[in-house]
């Protein structure tokens, strides 16, 4: 800016400031908030916006969501934890579903503070989740907003904020523990704790109450605030065709689609990459995915509820046609994977004592499995446990399975003893679902569609039969008719006896 613009905006500041009787520094923000206001524009840091939503912020600023100390420590704390989900959640598991024994495994994993959704996705989705809080980090350090642009963002904007108030919480906690420094050495304030483990933060105040707390900032930038219903969900209400789910969130929120850009939000660079010394690390299965980059919601249609799949046209894939779903056949098949994935990882930690364990490894321990909800790592799986099958000598195996019922009911899930003699990897139906062969105790055979398989276990008998022993281990979950009485949800699931 030349001197004399200088010296002229300087002059009408003070003239501004004079009449309205404000500080110097209040009278120049306003000024410029009235000039952005004028042009129809925001400021730069509400870049992520399209240019339609940026009109809005026209005349607001980000520091009128956070103070640069707020901006600079969750930047900072975001950074560590993409760095820390790269390097403990992804590089150090393969690409099927993690088992976890509880939230409060005695590490600082992110995996645990996601929706336990996310547990049955692949090495590629967790690179994806945690690009997504190096996303907001490398926004927060080039002053920009830290605007979610997809549910993944969303959710890291959130696990961000509050491992801060934590961090925050725990320096309180060791300044005011006369035992927390070693003998001779210097105690530190709260303040001076921050600051040794966010050292590029700088050290920050503590003085106002609501420091750190990141509501207005939450309240402004997040999407879709309704994500934290995600939460200590067990009840399938991620899926699309979830009656209450979508009454109150109108979109699907099943783990896969976090990553599409919001149609109000400007999509990131996909030449962004990611470190050198992931991609290097990545299985092939996860680069291949990686290649293709989500889709914008600002080009698509406004999403639709599904509607009953269209039976009449049963056409065998092409030979090169790209796998079919093995995502769950309804809310109640998701919740109930997800359930015997909780039991799973409960069992490894009170009876093994095993905090994090990978899949192969629960398989020979536990004895039982969820499929992954990707197609490919879904047919690997079942290949590895069941080997007999892929030799075509076939495999007993007790699998836990959800048939779907005439009119729109569906039946709870029964364990059956099975021989599982072939597995498929596309059907003839109206859609393209991955299958098993399997031969039951009369001599008869039938398929059985990944899409209604909850889980698998090794058979407590070689003897085939129609049916297995039940265990009870989960909840009975409401059907269809219930939702449509209790539109409300005021009912609660029943639990087995």
């Amino acid at each position: 800016m030349a001197k004399n613009t200088t010296r002229e905006h300087d002059r009408a500041v003070l003239a501004y400031a004079a009449e309205h009787g404000v500080k110097l520094s209040v009278a120049r923000r306003l000024m410029e908030q009235s000039a952005a206001t004028e042009q129809g524009s925001a400021a730069p840091e509400w870049d992520g916006f399209t240019p339609e939503e940026r009109r809005r912020w026209a005349g607001c600023r980000l520091s009128e969501l956070a103070t640069r100390q707020e901006l600079r420590l969750l930047g900072e704390v975001a950074a560590e934890l993409g760095a820390s989900m790269f390097e403990l959640d992804v590089l150090r598991w393969n690409d099927e579903p993690v088992v976890l024994a509880g939230p409060d495994a005695p590490d600082d994993r992110v995996l645990p503070r996601l929706p336990r959704c996310s547990d049955r996705q692949d090495q590629a989705w967790r690179a994806r989740m945690a690009r997504a809080f190096c996303d907001l980090a490398d926004d927060l350090r080039a002053g920009k907003a830290p605007i979610a642009r997809c549910h993944a963002e969303d959710l890291a904007l959130m696990i961000a904020a509050k491992k801060v108030r934590e961090s925050v919480e725990l320096a309180k906690e060791m300044a005011d523990d006369p035992y927390a420094c070693s003998p001779g050495e210097e105690p530190l304030d709260a303040a001076g704790h921050l600051a040794d483990w966010y050292p590029q933060a700088g050290r920050v105040s503590l003085r106002r109450r609501d420091a750190f707390t990141y509501e207005a900032l939450e309240e402004a930038l997040l999407g879709a605030a309704e994500i934290y219903l995600l939460w200590d969900d067990d009840q399938g209400f991620e899926c699309p065709d979830h009656p209450l789910g979508w009454q109150m969130m109108g979109e699907d929120m099943r783990p896969e689609r976090w990553f599409d850009t919001f149609a109000t939000t400007l999509p990131r660079d996909p030449e962004r990459g990611f470190p050198d010394k992931v991609w290097s690390r990545l299985t092939d299965h996860a680069r291949r995915a990686l290649k293709q980059e989500p889709v914008w919601l600002g080009t698509d249609p406004t999403p639709q509820q599904p509607s009953a799949v269209d039976t009449t046209d049963c056409r065998w894939p092409a030979k090169d046609a790209p796998l079919g779903t093995v995502s769950a056949a309804n809310f109640m098949v998701a919740a109930w994977r997800q359930q015997v994935l909780t039991l799973i990882g409960e069992a490894m930690g009170t009876q093994h004592h095993i905090w994090h364990i990978e899949s192969p490894e629960v398989w020979e321990i536990d004895g039982r499995a969820v499929f992954s909800d990707v197609p490919a790592i879904a047919l690997a799986q079942a290949r590895r446990l069941l080997p007999r099958a892929v030799s075509g000598e076939g495999e007993i195996v007790e699998i836990y399975w959800a048939r779907p019922a005439p009119a729109g009911h569906y039946y709870r899930p029964l364990w059956f003893r099975a021989q599982v003699w072939k597995i498929e990897d596309h059907s003839a139906g109206p859609r393209d679902v991955p299958w098993m062969r399997v031969k039951w105790a009369d001599g008869s055979l039938s398929g059985i569609s990944f899409t209604d398989i909850v889980a698998i276990r090794r058979p407590t008998g070689q003897d085939l039969s129609p049916w297995a022993p039940t265990t009870g281990e989960l909840r009975t979950m409401p059907t269809l008719d219930d939702f449509r009485s209790q539109p409300h949800g005021e009912g609660e699931a029943v639990q087995d006896v």
